[in-house]
């Protein structure tokens, strides 16, 4: 049996909206899925073009919030929840 991880629950501070990021999906696919228009470029983490500010965030390792993230590598794991600055 495989140990799937849960969705993450992605919270779009501004416009009040809530995603799911099942785990096959990284957070910038979730939305550009649901309609949510994201700047990107690379979808590899290196331009930073798709980055954001996350405003908060919990999971099972520590930290520190607010911090930019970059959406296109960013997918559930250590991350269970996220509010994001968009």
């Amino acid at each position: 049996m495989t140990h799937q991880s849960p969705p993450l629950v992605v919270e779009l501070h501004r416009s009040g909206r809530t995603v799911l990021v099942p785990p096959a999906l990284t957070v910038l696919e979730a939305l550009e899925n649901v309609g949510v228009a994201v700047d990107s470029m690379c979808r590899a983490g290196i331009c930073g073009t798709c980055e954001t500010v996350a405003l908060s965030g919990t999971g099972t390792r520590p930290d520190h919030y607010p911090r930019p993230l970059r959406l296109c590598t960013t997918a559930p794991g250590t991350l269970t929840h996220l509010v994001l600055d968009l």
